[in-house]
């Protein structure tokens, strides 16, 4: 049977942070209500649509904060995922949450009720950038729900760190990871700010009300934060993620390996037969679809053979592994070293790609400009 994944985009928060162009808007009861009835009806629509070879193997609630709507709720998603998919039985099941919103009755039924993963937006240790990037804990809110996370029984545990911000140092992102690490942290996002286009902080930029560290200056805090990780265990698994051995995260590997998933509720993104597309990123119109009993989706793509092939090119190569030959030639037909021999001897010759065994992949400085890399591939 083919796998599936399955993502579930909460969109409430309690309130948007400066740096955050995903859907969300603030959480009131009814709108929670509206909100579960519309997602388990996606859900059965999906089991009149959906072809009956899938089984879910990793379930995924992003937002938005996830655990900002009750427990209870979200029991009723899952409740209604598994009454429809044929879920494995050890499937990963993951929730984002923010450190404020983590209390020790929800997290002992989260799992209860299955969830076995926890990705926490901690962000930085330092107060100050926190207030900065509009985080509403702080430093000592999001390691207490570390330790409360641990303590109801959660082992599997992602934290969120971000470099890059303005009047952030080297120093702050070597304190920052060499905190959460002592809190026997398995797995790391670890990602530079990018200014979005209509967010708070990109306004503030364009008004000249702050400036973003020089880009040297970045590099060298990733690198720093690259080299504490991997002292400690944590290693690089795809550019901007490290994890001890075998707690990579498998529902975001599902992305870079070109695997099928479909995303439930307000923007939530799906992969389907080969076709791009997403849900109304609008609560009212999304709950529109309940009333309708159809589900309208904004096709972006419907992808023809290469665009396949350049798109998981440009997946397999953020993995510290590369992308493997053999797997390539088999699922394209062709000889990948016979189809990109220019572009390879140009890549190898600048210190861009390297080959591994039967795997070809990003070096360290190929890492630094990957998106001039993929490109040479179009």
């Amino acid at each position: 049977m083919k796998k599936l994944g399955i993502y579930i985009h909460i969109p409430f928060c309690k309130s948007k942070c400066n740096y955050c162009d995903f859907y969300s808007i603030s959480w009131n009861k009814e709108a929670e209500k509206r909100y579960i009835e519309a997602v388990i009806n996606e859900i059965r629509i999906y089991n009149e649509s959906l072809e009956t070879n899938y089984v879910v193997d990793t379930i995924y609630f992003g937002g938005g904060t996830p655990t900002i709507i009750s427990p209870l709720s979200l029991s009723k998603i899952l409740d209604e995922i598994k009454r429809v998919f044929k879920v494995e039985k050890n499937s990963e099941i993951s929730i984002e949450a923010n450190p404020n919103t983590l209390l020790s009755n929800n997290l002992s039924f989260y799992r209860n009720i299955g969830i076995n993963r926890l990705s926490i937006g901690v962000q930085s240790l330092n107060d100050d950038l926190l207030y900065k990037i509009g985080r509403i804990h702080n430093s000592k809110e999001a390691l207490d729900s570390i330790d409360r996370a641990i303590i109801n029984g959660f082992s599997n545990i992602n934290v969120d760190v971000m470099f890059n911000i303005p009047g952030q140092t080297v120093k702050n992102i070597e304190n920052t990871l060499s905190e959460i690490i002592k809190h026997n942290i398995n797995h790391i996002s670890f990602y530079s700010l990018k200014l979005e286009k209509g967010t708070p902080l990109f306004v503030m930029e364009k008004k000249n009300k702050l400036i973003m560290p020089e880009e040297d200056v970045e590099r060298e805090m990733y690198y720093c934060g690259r080299n504490v990780m991997e002292n400690n265990n944590l290693f690089q698994y795809e550019i901007s993620n490290f994890a001890k051995k075998n707690y990579e995260c498998k529902h975001n590997l599902k992305y870079w390996n070109q695997e099928e998933y479909i995303g439930l509720g307000p923007s939530a993104h799906s992969f389907l037969n080969m076709n791009r597309y997403s849900n109304s990123a609008d609560l009212n119109n999304y709950c529109l679809n309940l009333v309708k009993k159809t589900f309208e989706r904004n096709i972006h793509e419907i992808l023809n053979y290469e665009d396949m092939k350049f798109e998981y090119i440009m997946l397999q190569l953020r993995l510290n592994k590369g992308l493997s030959i053999c797997d390539f030639n088999k699922k394209f037909l062709i000889d990948f070293n016979t189809a990109y021999s220019s572009q390879i001897e140009y890549l190898i010759k600048n210190n861009l790609l390297e080959y591994k065994g039967d795997n070809i992949r990003l070096t360290k400085k190929g890492m630094d400009i990957s998106n001039y890399v993929f490109t040479q591939f179009m």
